[in-house]
């Protein structure tokens, strides 16, 4: 997100900070839907969403946060109890159960951050539209029809534990469909305000000095007042049902990823993208968002995330990045509606920005040139620079943890060659990797189920990056311990970090 941001980009865009797109990052489909807080027929016309108070198909009670399901909840004891700790400076919250479950436990365990977001929006008079804004549109319909039931359950189950904040089911259902949402607002163009933004990249084999496998992103959101989000980083420790235990890097409210890895050292993250036109786009499907949280919480290869891509409806444009600790791959899917492609580990590395760049899905995202999206081109120039072994500055063959992390930092103009001063004007500049409006920029060692993520106070590249071990996080034997504790960033002014 950029700066200079009409105001109607300001109305959309900080409510999606509060819960999830893609991505960082329409027509009505009224067939079956009934109203939100009714049972609710998924597309697949099979599975029920709970009603307002909680119960699912008569087998569920929520009590005190937590639910039991057909008398055996005694028998579940592999997970660590819903809970919150301050670590390294950031909330770390434990769920677990269903998502009827996690969701009641969020609820609970982040309340008063949750009443404090709803009043920051409550308080502004264009946020407020939000609601009926996307009610008219037919939104809130799209959304209840085509979201996950699971999704549709975890946002029950968090209305219910939030009541008295201003939760709505409303809000809930259309901040997590946010993805499909941006493309669907008819006076809403983000090619305008020069297009989302993120950074990733996944190094292994000849690119990297030990020829390990690293993924590292950035998340890229600014413009506008977010203090609340970045006053709040939390990490979520979920533990489904029946599911891979996993974690999502994010803030209070996140039922659906940007930033994910789970216990099988799969790692996911999300890209907005804007397709060329409306023929891009489906009415029907499911949000790209979305399936990340299905897919990081069933895969355990990336054969299981080739295999759900390919056999789920798509909506909008996004990329979706993956690497698979366990087999060192590594891909970009980069999809439509209509269309996707998947570019892998090549010489090594792979990396995207917010355009496509398979030959094959060129043509379904809007036109490239030097002005559309300025950003996510000079990203993709300043990597091209640094990652491949003809770049001009290139670092392949040296790559380990501190110079990927320093790649994600980098504040070099691509195309003038001048590195960006440390001030406001460069928190998010469009010019370069680390000067996009980052929120949080996370490096994955998914091998070792360790991550490190800087967040907090702006601007974030000079933020050290805390290390966190998904395994000790689960209580894993063997869990790989966090070395190094963290990485500081020696180029950032003292005054800075």
């Amino acid at each position: 997100m950029k700066t200079g941001k009409p105001a109607f980009w300001k109305l959309v865009g900080v409510l999606l900070l509060l819960l999830t797109l893609a991505f960082l990052p329409a027509c009505s489909d009224d067939d079956g839907n009934e109203d939100v807080d009714g049972d609710t027929e998924s597309p697949d016309g099979d599975t029920e969403v709970p009603d307002g108070d909680g119960e699912m198909d008569g087998d569920m009670e929520a009590v005190d946060g937590d639910a039991e399901t057909d008398g055996d909840a005694e028998e579940e004891a592999d997970y660590i109890e819903a809970h919150t700790e301050k670590m390294n400076g950031f909330t770390v919250v434990w769920l677990h159960g269903t998502p009827y479950e996690m969701g009641y436990q969020q609820g609970e365990l982040l309340y008063d951050t949750i009443k404090e977001a709803i009043e920051f929006v409550e308080a502004d008079n264009q946020l407020r539209m939000l609601a009926s804004l996307a009610e008219g549109l037919g939104l809130v319909e799209m959304a209840e029809a085509n979201s996950y039931p699971s999704l549709l359950q975890e946002c029950q189950g968090l209305v219910d534990a939030a009541e008295g904040t201003g939760l709505t089911m409303t809000y809930c259902l259309i901040l997590n469909f946010g993805d499909v949402m941006l493309e669907n607002i008819p006076s809403f163009k983000r090619h305008e305000v020069k297009g989302p933004g993120c950074t990733s990249l996944i190094v292994s084999g000849d690119a990297t000095a030990d020829g390990r496998l690293y993924h590292a992103r950035n998340l890229d959101w600014s413009g506008m007042d977010i203090s609340i989000i970045h006053a709040n980083p939390v990490i979520f420790v979920r533990q489904p049902s029946g599911g891979v235990p996993h974690v999502y890097v994010g803030f209070p409210l996140n039922l659906s990823p940007y930033t994910s890895m789970n216990a099988a050292g799969i790692t996911g993250v999300s890209h907005e993208a804007d397709p060329v036109d409306d023929t891009e786009k489906n009415e029907t499907g499911r949000s790209h968002a979305q399936m990340l949280g299905e897919i990081i919480a069933s895969a355990e290869s990336m054969a299981d995330v080739r295999a759900f891509l390919a056999g789920e409806p798509h909506m909008s444009s996004e990329m979706l990045v993956f690497a698979d600790g366990e087999t060192g791959e590594g891909s970009v899917f980069e999809m439509t509606g209509k269309h996707m492609a998947e570019r892998t580990l090549t010489d090594g590395y792979v990396f995207t920005s917010n355009h496509f760049e398979d030959p094959g899905m060129v043509d379904y995202d809007l036109p490239q040139s030097q002005d559309y999206p300025d950003s996510s081109l000079m990203r993709w120039e300043r990597l091209s620079q640094l990652i491949p072994p003809s770049g001009q500055d290139s670092l392949y063959g040296d790559l380990d943890p501190a110079k990927v992390i320093a790649v994600m930092r980098d504040r070099v103009n691509p195309r003038t060659g001048v590195s960006a001063p440390w001030n406001e004007a460069n928190v998010d500049n469009n010019a370069g990797i680390g000067t996009n409006g980052p929120m949080h920029m996370v490096l994955f060692d998914p091998a070792k189920l360790l991550f490190w993520v800087a967040a907090g106070t702006v601007p974030i590249p000079a933020q050290p990056y805390k290390c966190f071990s998904l395994g000790d996080l689960l209580g894993m034997e063997n869990a790989s311990a966090c070395e190094p504790a963290e990485f500081p960033n020696p180029d950032a002014p003292e005054e800075r970090r």
